[in-house]
């Protein structure tokens, strides 16, 4: 088993209730969040997100299992196992405040992959790990800074 860590930060004048917001309104990810826009979302019925949560992810080829393991006022992290190339990690969300109000959010990905997928995966999907990373904080960080109370609203249709 090889693990990596991947890190990436950003910082934000939103609150961390409106970032924590978004977060966790698992069912609008693919509607902000980079490479999520074909994933169909699995939440059980009549649950909220809590330490113990758990949802799917269906993707045409890829599927997720994904259990919320850390939610604090200042924090969400997620377990997750991938279905094809199969590896499991940890995805970290957390808040600092900063002196002039802003909050940096901190984001560290916990990989971990079976030696064969490890080598099969090279530096330049490492790249493309750090990348989509990036993007989503960028992403994360312009949907709470553009949304009241950070909902995300369905896209408008036009026709």
């Amino acid at each position: 088993m090889i693990r990596y860590e991947i890190a990436a930060t950003t910082v934000t004048t939103a609150p961390p209730e409106r970032v924590l917001a978004v977060l966790d309104d698992f069912s609008n990810w693919p509607r902000w969040m980079p490479s999520l826009e074909r994933v169909r979302i699995e939440l059980p019925p009549h649950d909220r997100p809590r330490p113990g949560y758990r949802f799917k992810l269906h993707g045409m080829f890829v599927h997720a299992e994904m259990e919320v393991i850390d939610y604090t006022p200042l924090s969400r992290a997620t377990r997750f196992r991938i279905s094809f190339p199969p590896f499991q990690g940890v995805n970290r969300c957390r808040l600092i405040p900063l002196e002039d109000g802003r909050y940096r959010i901190e984001r560290l990905d916990q990989l971990e992959l079976p030696d064969l997928v490890a080598h099969i995966i090279d530096a330049t999907q490492r790249q493309r790990f750090e990348k989509l990373a990036l993007e989503f904080l960028h992403a994360l960080r312009r949907v709470v800074e553009q949304t009241p109370n950070g909902v995300v609203s369905p896209p408008s249709s036009t026709g």
